[in-house]
């Protein structure tokens, strides 16, 4: 192995030990000498002591945070910044030039563009977006403009989730004589937002897409951005608090179009996670994207592919045959449970340690 270990931060990793865990794997197989800094928030996290180094930062929504994060990335000197959070992703594609400023100093920062991190924030935006560049999406309203729906009878099924919501928060799927008052209900939830003066508007509402729900990771290079390298899939089998619980992995080839298209729209450096529904014809249809590792990825990885070994050999110039782009069909995963000590000696902690974890 090389002397001087090289280093990658991982922020907001949350209860993800295994994306901290693939990383080393991939270290070892490139033969690097490689450290894993992990940066939170929260002192207290599964995952904050899981790195070879803990970074505490300030919140997303903190003042400080970008300074911080600079401060830290000039301090460690690292090649890739990634977050597993939706938040912190806006904070540092949109809301600053956090992302930007990084890349200046030669840290690979995967992600979408600006436009389409907006988008992927927001699920109205994000169904004009898709419409634009021809990849099929159910017709998506506001909640107060439900007039706008087409063919709402009593017995069509259609899904009220809250419009910049993270993990399906606010959802449910009801009939149409049960929209408005689904609507009504997902709004009392909505976070407040200082322009807002109907909460209906932050709720969309869709009519339920024919066929079966899968997750879809797209891959596009990290020194090329755009066109698509990988395209992973695996049927949904059970969700639990939002996030595939259990799945089986599918062939990919009836999501390479929209893939593609989306990839390229996207300006897209490395993984995104996409929710697509196929029809009995073998349409596909995208409900959702999420810029970032998603909750689905351990599914196709437990089958083969393995894209924390592409990241690592693109960062660092070490080429590697195709093999990381392939999994086996047909392999069911399901995820369990396990719990390890965080902190010791503590007599209480800190308000950000009992917010609810987006990641």
């Amino acid at each position: 192995m090389t002397d001087a270990p090289v280093t990658i931060v991982i922020g907001s990793a949350g209860r993800r030990l295994y994306l901290i865990d693939w990383f080393r794997a991939a270290f070892d197989t490139l033969g690097l000498s490689g450290r894993i800094i992990v940066a939170e928030n929260d002192a207290s996290s599964a995952a904050a002591s899981y790195g070879d180094e803990t970074r505490l930062l300030p919140r997303y929504t903190d003042p400080a945070y970008g300074e911080e994060v600079l401060r830290l990335v000039d301090e460690v000197e690292p090649r890739l910044f990634l977050t597993a959070n939706d938040f912190e992703l806006m904070q540092l594609h949109v809301n600053s030039g956090i992302a930007d400023a990084l890349r200046d100093r030669g840290v690979f920062v995967p992600g979408v563009s600006a436009a389409w991190q907006v988008g992927c924030a927001d699920k109205l935006r994000m169904a004009q977006m898709l419409e634009d560049v021809d990849v099929p999406t159910p017709k998506t309203v506001k909640g107060s403009d439900l007039d706008l729906l087409t063919d709402v009878g009593e017995n069509g099924e259609f899904v009220v989730k809250h419009r910049f919501g993270s993990r399906s928060s606010g959802l449910a799927v009801v009939t149409g004589g049960d929209v408005d008052e689904a609507v009504v209900n997902s709004a009392k939830s909505v976070p407040p937002r200082a322009d807002r003066t109907d909460p209906r508007d932050d709720v969309v509402v869709q009519p339920r897409m024919p066929g079966s729900e899968y997750g879809v990771d797209i891959v596009s290079s990290l020194l090329d951005p755009g066109p698509l390298t990988g395209v992973f899939a695996r049927r949904k089998l059970r969700m639990r608090a939002g996030e595939s619980d259990k799945a089986v992995t599918v062939d990919p080839g009836p999501f390479r179009e929209a893939s593609g298209k989306i990839a390229r729209a996207a300006e897209l450096s490395g993984l995104i996670d996409v929710d697509m529904f196929l029809d009995d014809q073998g349409r596909a249809s995208v409900i959702d994207i999420n810029p970032r590792f998603g909750g689905g990825y351990p599914f196709v990885h437990l089958a083969g592919a393995d894209v924390p070994l592409y990241y690592v050999s693109q960062i660092f110039g070490i080429p590697i045959d195709e093999g990381w782009n392939q999994y086996e069909a047909g392999v069911i995963s399901a995820k369990y449970q396990e719990t390890r000590v965080t902190a010791r000696g503590s007599q209480e902690i800190s308000d950000s340690s009992t917010a609810v974890e987006h990641t």
